[in-house]
C-alpha cells in the first residue's frame, strides 16, 4: 500500500522495503491510512521526513489520528529525472510538469532551460500525463522507473 501512482517515490520505497509486495496506489495519504484501518492493505508507506523539505507534518498528524504504528524505516534517495516523450529535446520543452518540492529542488536548472512550471499532484502522475496526452512541448520531472513505464526518454538527470 502506498501514496500515488505506479513510477511514484512512495512506490519506490514501498518495494525497497517490501520487494515482493503488491503495491496498491491511492489518491492521498488520508486514504492510504483508511485502506489499513479497514484491513484492505497490510501496511502503508508513507514519506514522513525529506531531507530537503524537512518534516511531513501532515502524516505525523494521520499518524496520530490513526492510531498506526511505525514498524520500520526506509532511507530512499530520490533523483530527479528531466523526461519527456521520444524524439523531444529538451530545447523543445515550453512547459515542466511535477510536484511543487521537485519542481522547486530543480528551480537552477528550470531557469536555465527558460520553461513555464506547472504543479501536479506528484512526480509520477506528471509522466503519466506527458505521455497519455502525447505532449511533445512538456517535460516531467519523476523518477527513472516513472520514465520506464510511462515510455518516456530522460534528457537530463539528477537534476535536483
Amino acid at each position: 500500500m502506498m501514496r500515488g501512482i505506479p513510477g511514484s517515490y512512495s512506490e519506490d520505497a514501498a518495494l525497497k522495503a517490501y520487494p515482493n509486495c503488491e503495491t496498491i496506489s491511492c489518491s492521498d495519504f488520508e486514504e492510504a491510512f483508511k485502506a489499513v484501518e479497514l484491513w484492505l492493505a497490510h501496511k502503508v508507506v508513507i514519506p514522513i521526513e525529506n531531507t530537503s523539505g524537512g518534516s511531513i507534518h501532515r502524516n505525523y498528524d494521520l499518524l496520530l489520528r490513526h492510531r498506526l504504528h511505525i514498524v520500520g524505516e526506509v532511507q530512499l534517495a530520490t533523483n530527479l529525472y528531466l523526461l519527456a516523450l521520444p524524439g523531444v529535446r529538451k530545447e523543445y520543452l515550453k512547459r515542466v510538469l511535477s510536484h511543487s518540492q521537485a519542481l522547486d529542488l530543480s528551480e537552477t536548472f528550470l531557469n536555465k532551460l527558460g520553461v513555464s512550471r506547472e504543479n501536479v499532484d506528484d512526480t509520477a502522475g506528471a509522466a503519466m500525463i506527458v505521455a497519455s496526452n502525447g505532449l511533445h512541448d512538456t517535460g516531467a520531472i519523476a523518477s527513472i522507473r516513472a520514465a520506464e513505464i510511462y515510455g518516456l526518454n530522460v534528457l537530463a538527470e539528477r537534476i535536483q
